[in-house]
């Protein structure tokens, strides 16, 4: 089952466009989409919490994930046509998503991983968490749509007049929401963030699935996910919710600065050093001047130091599963420059000594040779 999905992810996930039948001036991804969506979420959990409302992130990380999975199956509906069918029938509509999770989930793989993924799916309980994903999924087609409306003004009139029709509905009982559309600050927060989508990762060479950097954090944080769940079902006690945080906001920094390869770094004495410093102040110039100091204080280490203390080898690990899983797809579908970096990242993370990372490799990197699964609906 994991080896599907994550193909599917870096294949269909990534050649999936939003607004794909409109005139638009950015393409945004299906994984783009999924992890603003889930860092929408997050920050409204935030504001929630500063009501004195207690809000189960675990919960809303992997609800966010796992939902997101049906689109790879269902990937020929998108997601407005989905919100009209939505609006007519929505029972006919949880049936086929409800075959296309049982048809994933019929894959084979550990038990635990299918009993959490199913018990997450189907937990009702969580109503202000799944509140927050709603608003969090109306408000990422807000701001989609709002981008692509400065141009094509004719063609978005009608989804932006229903989008923001939507939201206003909504932020009468999300406090947070209301919160957020009152605060320009906030508002261009999540804009800069967002410019992780333009973000494009591997520049130099020539990609048949091109990833950005905000794409890329969504594998490592399902990757992340299930190394959490191998190592603490033997032996280990990992905190997921942290594991998982460091996974979504540990390339943030890159949204501002780019990404500045290692040799680069190293070329100079102290040059990286200065660069460390530079992160900083530029994080402060254009992130974090338009936070609350206490959300800056929550999400500093995460996005400036996510690879010290107790889980950093763990993040770092499925940072480098990621890349390695990335160049696999690419050397599989004749991209050849890709066969020496697919050799040179796999005697990386073959010194890798660990119950999760040997799983992968050897349950996972083999399966990618074979056809993606696809669904047979009868």
């Amino acid at each position: 089952m994991v080896w599907n999905i994550l193909k599917l992810m870096l294949t269909r996930g990534l050649s999936m466009k939003r607004w794909n039948n409109f005139p638009r001036i950015e393409d945004v991804s299906h994984l783009d989409n999924v992890w603003f969506v889930m860092h929408v979420a997050l920050f409204l959990a935030y504001l929630e919490e500063k009501q004195g409302h207690k809000i189960d992130r675990e919960f809303l990380l992997k609800r966010i994930i796992f939902n997101s999975f049906s689109s790879l199956i269902l990937s020929d509906i998108s997601s407005w046509t989905r919100d009209y069918i939505l609006k007519i029938d929505d029972k006919i509509f949880k049936e086929i998503e409800s075959k296309a999770f049982s048809f994933i989930l019929d894959w084979e793989a550990p038990e635990y991983l299918k009993n959490d993924i199913k018990t997450t799916l189907n937990n009702t309980d969580k109503e202000l968490e799944l509140s927050i994903i709603e608003a969090s999924k109306k408000y990422a087609w807000f701001i989609e749509c709002k981008i692509n409306e400065k141009v094509f003004w004719d063609i978005y009139e009608v989804p932006l007049s229903q989008i923001h029709l939507s939201l206003e509905d909504k932020r009468k009982d999300l406090v947070s929401l209301d919160m957020l559309l009152k605060n320009d600050n906030y508002k261009k927060y999540l804009t800069h963030i967002r410019r992780l989508s333009h973000s494009m990762r591997w520049m130099w060479q020539t990609r048949i699935f091109p990833i950005s950097v905000m794409s890329h954090l969504i594998v490592i944080t399902f990757i992340s996910y299930i190394i959490w769940k191998i190592e603490n079902d033997l032996w280990a006690n990992y905190n997921i919710e942290e594991l998982m945080l460091r996974s979504i906001y540990h390339d943030i920094p890159e949204a501002i600065t780019w990404d500045i390869i290692t040799p680069t770094k190293k070329a100079v004495k102290w040059f990286e050093e200065v660069l460390e410093q530079v992160e900083i102040n530029m994080m402060d110039d254009y992130i974090f001047s338009y936070v609350d100091l206490e959300y800056k204080n929550q999400v500093f280490d995460f996005m400036l130091k996510p690879f010290e203390w107790e889980l950093w080898k763990v993040a770092k690990q499925a940072d480098m599963l990621s890349a390695l899983f990335e160049a696999k797809i690419e050397r599989d579908f004749w991209a050849k420059v890709f066969g020496d970096i697919y050799r040179n990242i796999k005697k990386r993370v073959n010194k890798y000594w660990t119950i999760s990372v040997d799983y992968m490799l050897k349950n996972w990197i083999d399966s990618f040779d074979e056809k993606t699964l696809t669904m047979n609906i009868k």
